[in-house]
């Protein structure tokens, strides 16, 4: 036989063991012995069998120990030594052995299993089955015993209950994790709504009921509202999951008859609640009809709740009824759980002793006297609901837990011991011998203390319990049992066979249901979960007992197991066991109704249809009036016409008084291009003919006295931009479309009386950086590639402003175009600049009288092939938009009419492009000093008065706005940037205009006026749609960092870093603060810094800003590592040659008092904090210093700190997060108190860095008892001090009690709300 491992920590003294009797038949009810690691087993045994008058061949021992969650069964180990059996010995831990009833071993010799396999061949001709102990649900699965004991053949009817068929795997096909297997079968799930799991699990059981559904099928509804009728939808239902062909179906017409909503479908419940409430509602939906007692027929029992007198033996009592029985899984205020369901139901009916000051007044003595009051089944249900109180509440933690203790039930429940002499009789005769009352129709209408109108009765009158003459046990879990009927099953009609199992996963908090089902008809078991219905194997059931290895609370809110919730079993009775109908066997109403499911399904379907056949359009315009460009969806059907669409998107669009609807149409568009695709030559045709290849349109609107141009296929849009020469502007792009075989002469024609010019010089651009295509040939015919969809069409009046016989290689408007087309177009947010936070990041205010200094650039820089360029000699209106190389079709505030490359005020300014100067000597000349007065942010009227840009060029007085400037080997690249209106409160921006071939670094220096601050503190980012990222190495080009028009930049303030700097955040740690971490500022360290001296500099700067005076020798910078302190750093180390430090580091500075400095690398710097149980009290955080990493110099240091001998010194080691606080009622039981170590490398978090939490305590402190409403207090008090600086990372729902509303729907009171 295999010992089990376990951690054996022997001390070589001996241990006290309580031992407690739960069988019963003893008057003693516990006693303590003493255990050695040397002493037997059998001694044990003996020991305990003399104690309590036991023989040891009739008993079963099981040892727990606290510190061991498994229980040890020492049957199985008499001959050995409590050492060899793996019995723990620790000083301080709590032993327990209970006395458990020894079942029967089912261990067969040769000869035994040769006679039962012939016994069960003889059966199996007989037409019958014979049951065998390992295909007994719960056999071999008891915490307590791996035997069980098989029930008699004369309390079962073979031929009543065949053998369970499970599907098994086979050994090619085994299931890694066990799961139950997916193999396709004959059933329906229910769709989850949200959070109604609870709910499918209960009504597939209750469809899985033959007698319950054929019961329901034979209600017949009266038709009045059939929506609130919650029979007649629960009927449709069944019927749904008896004859529909889909793998799921829905409940929301349930639900809906039930009165809930979504909200209510978002909620968690109890399913034994909703079996409650439902089968509640049913009753009084079942009034005066045939099925009015349908639920008490099927689910009632009866019980007497009793108090008898133990002097005169007088016993008052009062009947009950009841639907389910509810079964606590552990005895009040135990850790030890019941190992069965049987063992569950005996203490569940233990008689409660009333004696003492709760003494019982008896009228027939007619004083206080000792005496029983408890519970005695009179009556099982036919269906019998057994509901296992896994849920429950820890008081010491104020917290609801979930127990998950191993609890075994078997496949055939014998309920007949529990029934015994006259209580076994019939119903009417069971009725005669108690007293009844009128209003004790449910198991909680109160005991029979509380009935008045019960009257005494004599012993010899009453019924009997087979426990009467036990006596009580302090547990609360004496077991009382005849020890005849240990041995052999009583018989008697009481049998069940399980049918369903709810079974949970999850903890107290929330968690999932799903059933465990056995079809009656093919006696095979399978699982329901929501949508999916699965086979099952014998070994899924066996795992939804419960056990396996104990978790403590701080697992989380959220630690989860799986099992059996709820039981549902059958009477084993051939005269009322019965299949359930087919759809031959149904009444006629039934029939019917089937019938006008499968019509409406068949509407359904066809609706169904006509709605797939709609399918929604993307539909796009630019407002006639604001330019605005809109965009929408919109449904239509395949019978759609365009014509009809054109109207539904004229008042989607609230075109209405605005344009006529013959004045607009829909052409085929591609959003993503912005280009027109082609038009369409009938407005009759209908959107199904155009079909899915077309579901972007565009609605154009013409003028009233307009026509519409065709636009065939196989032609494209073409932006076109007008240049003027004269002035160097490019006006904005509109889109014209060029049809296929369309000649460079009657394009010409056309733009000319568009434009009403008399000659016209074009330019085309197929995409960026191809060849320029003068068109001069009035008969080339246009020839598109259908996938490009980027054609620029340039169109002036001159080639050049010079005459003469000009090529259009060296003219001035192949010159401009070739600039042009390098410009982009961004926004850029700017920071703010004022004193007080310039003062408080230690930025200087760029010097507004200096000279603008040559911008360096780096040898990256693609040569030009124009001369300097200047920029436009103003600063815009506040809210003038400036060029962005996009169509108008862009909501935009820009009109055809604006010029992209224009002056920032309207008027008649001269181009920005212009080539005036020769040099950059020419263009240094005209560079004037006050930059900041044209770029006045506040003063919106800025621009007026100022010069132009002709008027600027002559000037000579120094006001001469800002120029970029270049050296001899740098190329001028085009830069211009103009204020943005802003309102109050908004963040101050611009909007740019640069040549993408700029240097980053060239670009930051044009910037640098704006921003008020020299370059080196400030420093650009990209924005994305979730985050930003820096720019950072300056000599790639703005093209290479794939910047493009439209995009938003945003600058903030901060000291550019150098090669041999790093930046991070520096943290204030304060350990005994409410808020022990606080952020003070980020940080720059450069390469080789003392950390002295980074110290003297960061304290400089937080008392600058925090008002701050700590000495630097009163202080230290130590790492962060996440959210706790580590290493100490010294001053005389020097960052990144012994202290390695990264881009973004964390680091903290603390306070130090002089006796915990750390001097020298090899010193261990630790937290202690006093535990006094006492008092219920934490200390304060303090630190203590070791030389060398021993728990003795550890144990010496905190002994010399506290004043604690170091014999008497238990320390514990932490390993939650800085500063690692918690609820002081946990202290004691919940930290892993480890006095016994000797290395602190030897925890199993290795400290080798300083910054480790250690409790510590004094080993003779008595844990302070403190009454429960203290410890509620106490609790509180923790909580709220805790939330201080504590997140928690879970919120329970707050939970509504489940209704269903049988009449109206709910009030507005009601109704749940959400968290």
């Amino acid at each position: 036989m295999c010992i089990p491992e376990m951690v054996r920590l022997v001390n070589g003294e001996c241990i006290q063991a309580t031992v407690r009797d739960t069988f019963g038949q003893s008057d003693k009810r516990k006693c303590i012995i003493q255990l050695h690691p040397n002493k037997t087993v059998e001694e044990v045994y003996t020991e305990v069998a003399l104690e309590f008058s036991y023989d040891p061949n009739t008993i079963e021992l099981m040892l727990q120990n606290n510190r061991i969650g498994t229980p040890l069964i020492l049957n199985q180990f008499k001959d050995r030594t409590l050492r060899e059996a793996g019995v723990v010995f620790i000083e301080d831990s709590s032993t327990t052995i209970i006395i458990n009833q020894l079942r029967v071993k089912c261990v067969s010799t040769n000869v035994q299993q040769q006679q039962q396999q012939q016994e069960k061949q003889q059966q199996e001709q007989q037409g019958g089955v014979m049951y065998e102990d390992d295909l007994l649900l719960g056999a071999s699965a008891s915490p307590t015993s791996m035997d069980v004991t098989a029930p008699s053949m004369d309390a079962v009817d073979a031929a009543a209950l065949p053998a369970i068929e499970y599907y098994t795997q086979s050994a090619g096909h085994s299931s890694k994790d066990n799961r139950p297997i997916h193999e396709p079968c004959n059933y329906v799930g229910l769709v989850n709504q949200a959070m109604t799991c609870y709910l499918n699990s209960l009504l597939q059981a209750l469809y899985m009921t033959p007698e319950f559904r054929n019961a329901l099928y034979n209600w017949e509804f009266d038709g009045s509202n059939p929506d609130n009728s919650i029979p007649f939808q629960l009927q449709r239902l069944f019927l749904k999951l008896q004859t529909s062909s889909k793998s799921a179906v829905e409940t929301t017409d349930l639900t809906h008859s039930f009165g809930w909503n979504m909200q209510q479908a978002w909620e968690q419940h109890d399913i034994q609640e909703l079996c409650r409430v439902m089968f509640d509602a049913l009753e009084q939906k079942f009034k005066d009809t045939k099925q009015a007692n349908l639920i008490n027929d099927l689910y009632e029992g009866k019980m007497l709740d009793y108090v008898k007198c133990l002097e005169c033996s007088t016993e008052k009592s009062r009947e009950d009824t009841f639907q389910d029985i509810p079964l606590p899984v552990r005895p009040f205020g135990s850790t030890v759980a019941y190992n069965s369901v049987e063992e569950a139901l005996r203490a569940f009916v233990q008689p409660e002793t009333l004696d003492g000051n709760n003494q019982y007044h008896c009228e027939k003595c007619n004083k206080k006297c000792d005496a029983h009051k408890g519970l005695k089944f009179t009556k099982f249900p036919y269906l019998l609901t057994l509901h296992l109180k896994r849920f429950d509440f820890d008081y010491s933690l104020m917290n609801r837990i979930k127990l998950n203790d191993k609890v075994v039930f078997p496949e055939v429940l014998n309920l007949n011991s529990f029934i015994t002499g006259a209580n076994a009789m019939s119903d009417e005769n069971a009725e005669e011998v108690v007293v009844k009352c009128d209003d004790c129709s449910t198991t909680d209408s109160g005991s029979a203390l509380d009935d008045e109108s019960c009257q005494g009765t004599d012993v010899s009158s009453t019924v009997r319990s087979p426990y009467e003459s036990s006596q009580e046990d302090d547990e609360g879990n004496n077991l009382h049992e005849n020890e005849k009927n240990r041995l052999q099953e009583p018989t008697g009609p009481y049998n069940y066979e399980l049918f369903s199992i709810m079974i949970h996963s999850g903890s107290a908090s929330g968690g999932h249901y799903y059933a465990y089902i056995k079809d009656f008809a093919k006696n095979q078991w399978f699982c329901f979960n929501d949508q999916s219905v699965n086979r099952l194997t014998e070994d899924d059931i066996r795992k939804t007992y419960g056990g396996g290895p104990q978790r403590s609370y701080y697992s989380g809110a959220y630690s989860s197991s799986t099992n059996a919730y709820m039981l549902m079993y059958r009477q084993i009775d051939k005269d009322r066991n019965c299949a359930a109908l087919t759809m031959d066997d149904f009444p006629s109403h039934i029939k019917k109704l089937l019938q006008d499911m499968r019509d409406k399904e068949e509407a359904d379907r066809i609706k169904k249809e006509k709605e797939n056949e709609t399918f929604k359009i993307k539909v796009y315009a630019h407002h006639p009036v604001s330019n605005a460009f809109m965009s929408d969806r919109l449904f239509v059907t395949v019978e759609t016409t365009l014509e009809e669409t054109v109207s539904d998107v004229y008042w989607l669009f609230k075109l209405k008084g605005i344009v006529n609807i013959p004045d607009c149409r829909l052409v085929a568009y591609n959003n993503t291009m912005e280009s027109i695709e082609y038009s369409f030559t009938n407005n009759d045709i209908y959107l199904g003919e155009i079909g899915k290849k077309c579901t972007e349109f565009y609605l154009q609107i013409k003028k009233p006295d307009a026509v519409f141009e065709d636009y065939k296929v196989g032609g494209v849009n073409v932006k076109l931009f007008m240049v003027h020469l004269l002035s160097d502007e490019v006006d904005n792009p509109k889109n014209i479309w060029i049809n296929p075989g369309t000649t460079v002469g009657e394009l010409r024609k056309r733009i000319c009386t568009d434009y009403e010019l008399e000659t016209l010089h074009m330019v085309l651009e197929k995409s960026f950086n191809s060849t320029l295509q003068y068109l001069d040939d009035d008969n080339f015919v246009f020839q598109f590639d259908s996938i490009c969809h980027g054609y620029k069409l340039y169109v002036s009046r001159f080639i050049d402003m010079e005459e003469g016989d000009l090529t259009f290689g060296n003219s001035k408007l192949a010159k401009i175009i070739e600039r042009f087309k390098y410009i982009i177009s961004f926004d850029v947010s700017l920071p703010d600049v004022d004193i007080n936070t310039l003062e408080q990041l230690s930025i200087p205010q760029l010097d507004s009288n200096q000279n603008l200094e040559k911008i360096e650039t780096g040898s990256g820089d693609r040569a030009s092939n124009s001369s300097s360029l200047r920029v436009s000699p103003q600063p815009a209106i506040p809210g003038c938009e400036m060029f962005s190389d996009q169509s108008n079709s862009e909501d935009s505030s820009l009109s055809d009419s604006d010029r992209t490359l224009v002056g920032d005020a309207p008027g008649d300014e001269i181009g920005i492009l212009s080539t005036s100067w020769n040099s950059p000597d020419d263009a240094l000349s005209d560079v004037y000093p006050n930059i900041h007065k044209v770029l006045n942010w506040d003063d919106q009227s800025a621009s007026a008065g100022l010069e132009t840009a002709e008027e600027s060029t002559k000037s000579t007085d120094g006001d001469n706005p800002y120029f970029l400037v270049c050296d001899e080997a740098t190329p001028n690249y085009y830069f211009r940037a103009v204020n943005l209106e802003r309102n109050q409160g908004e963040q101050r921006s611009c909007r740019v205009m640069v040549d993408k071939r700029m240097q980053l670094g060239n670009f930051k220096k044009c910037m640098e006026p704006l921003v008020g601050v020299s370059v080196e503190y400030f420093k650009l980012y990209q924005v994305f749609p979730n985050h930003t990222a820096e720019w950072l190495s300056l000599t790639e080009t703005l093209d290479f960092i794939f910047i493009k028009n439209s995009e938003q930049l945003t600058i903030k303030l901060g000291r550019v870093l150098k090669s041999n700097e790093v930046s991070g955040k520096i943290f204030l740690l304060e350990p005994n603060a409410a808020e022990p971490i606080t952020l003070w500022f980020e940080w720059i360290i450069a390469e080789d810094q003392l950390v002295g001296a980074v110290k003297r500099e960061i304290l400089l700067q937080a008392k600058k800003l925090f008002m701050t005076d700590i000495p630097p020798n009163k202080c230290r910078l130590r790492k962060k590592s996440i959210k706790n302190p580590s290493t100490v750093y010294l001053d005389e180390n020097k960052f990144t040659q012994n202290i390695t430090v990264n881009n973004n580091f964390e680091m903290f500075i603390q306070e130090v008092s002089d006796d915990s400095e750390k001097t020298d690398a090899s010193q261990l710097l630790l937290f202690v904090r006093h535990w006094q149980p006492s008092k219920l009290v934490l200390g304060p955080i303090q630190e203590v210093l070791l030389q060398e990493a021993t728990m003795t110099n550890f144990k010496k240091a905190v002994s010399h700190k506290s004043g604690i001998p170091m014999e008497f010194l238990e320390v514990a080691m932490m390993k939650s997060s800085f500063p690692c606080d918690m609820n002081v009622l946990g202290v004691q039981t919940k930290v892993d108190w480890t006095p016994d170590k000797h290395l602190i490398d030897n925890f199993s978090i290795e400290v080798y860095e300083d910054g480790s939490l250690f409790y510590y305590r004094d080993s003779r402190e008595v844990l302070k008892e403190i009454s429960m409403d203290e410890r509620k207090e106490l609790y509180q008090s923790e909580n709220k001090r805790l939330g201080k600086f504590s997140t928690k990372s879970y919120s329970p729902r707050r939970e509504r009690g489940l209704k269903i509303y049988v009449d109206t729907s709910p009030k507005k009171e009601d109704e749940p709300f959400l968290d």
